[in-house]
């Protein structure tokens, strides 16, 4: 259980309200990107003219977690920062745990794999210490979906599973418990297509599609959907293998007459809803992977090259060096 200081600050209660429902209506893709940004600026303006610091942490949080997704990572960055001191000057430990968190998700997303474990390791044990199970179930999904980016899928899915052991036994927020699962449940799907577990792959690509549909926010659907893609690719290519041509279809029974560029297109439709870049490269990466392993090579360079040029542009390097192989890949191919 954690401890609360007595002289801890927690955000007014009618700031964050008028916090969470901007924040809210644009994950719901109710409220387009500049305008909730704009409307976050001018809550931070009126925090900074009261001084007081658990409402500036709060406001400077969600900027950060808007401008991540939107793909300016080095604001995300300054944002967060920010939001640590003012927690830090306010006296809570938890909500400046969730700043460091996220500072180290940006730089995963970066690809300073290295800065980003440290951010990881030090909020999990801090996490742990303070009894706060929903910020150490996300430090160690996030470390999962890491390694899941490094190639190492077995230790993948050995956090990830952990983690989602704990983020079950979440009980102060229902939403947050059910995204940070969806969001494991994608990373289980895609650990277990590294792996070749297919078996395993599609039952977690299923739950996690379950979850988004139960929370229906575009962010989640759209990770969930992607997931179901890359699945279903891997399923089609097994069967194909099997028996002669045959696709995973009528095995499966997905939602799209097992079509995994359906499951892409719907994807990228959420995302482009919310104007969250990076996962938008993340799944044109993918499909142009899909693609590839079809035999569709010049379409899957097409599709890794517009993936290319969204990493570059904001900055995740690893992903770009990622991209740009894949694609040589698929080109060579295409014409040997």
């Amino acid at each position: 259980m954690e401890t609360v200081s007595p002289n801890r600050q927690e955000p007014t209660p009618e700031f964050d309200i008028r916090c969470r429902e901007t924040f809210s209506r644009w994950e719901r893709g109710e409220l387009p990107f500049p305008q909730a940004l704009d409307a976050l600026s001018g809550l931070r303006n009126d925090a900074a003219e009261r001084g007081y610091p658990a409402d500036r942490g709060r406001v400077e949080m969600l900027i950060g977690v808007l401008e991540g997704y939107g793909g300016d990572l080095d604001a995300s960055l300054r944002h967060f920062e920010r939001a640590r001191e003012f927690f830090e000057q306010a006296g809570n430990q938890t909500r400046a745990l969730s700043a460091v968190l996220n500072l180290g998700e940006i730089y995963r997303l970066k690809g300073d794999f290295t800065r980003a474990r440290q951010f990881f390791h030090t909020v999990r044990d801090a996490a742990a210490r303070l009894g706060v199970m929903a910020t150490e179930a996300t430090a160690i999904a996030n470390e999962g979906l890491m390694l899941l980016s490094m190639g190492h899928s077995d230790e993948a899915r050995a956090l990830l599973t952990h983690g989602r052991v704990l983020a079950g036994q979440i009980t102060e927020d229902e939403e947050e418990r059910l995204s940070l699962l969806c969001v494991i449940e994608h990373g289980l799907a895609s650990a277990c297509v590294h792996s070749k577990n297919l078996q395993q792959a599609w039952p977690h690509a299923q739950t996690a599609l379950a979850l988004a549909h139960q929370i229906d926010q575009p962010l989640v659907l759209g990770m969930a959907y992607r997931a179901m893609g890359e699945v279903l690719t891997e399923l089609m290519l097994a069967a194909d293998a099997q028996s002669g041509g045959n696709t995973a279809a009528d095995e499966t029974g997905p939602l799209f007459a097992g079509d995994p560029d359906e499951y892409f297109h719907a994807a990228n439709s959420a995302f482009e809803g919310i104007k969250a870049e990076g996962e938008i490269a993340q799944t044109m990466y993918t499909q142009g992977r899909s693609l590839s392993s079809r035999g569709r090579d010049l379409a899957a360079a097409r599709k890794l090259q517009q993936a290319l040029v969204i990493f570059t542009r904001l900055g995740m390097s690893d992903d770009a060096a990622k991209a740009a192989q894949a694609q040589m890949d698929a080109l060579s191919r295409a014409n040997p």
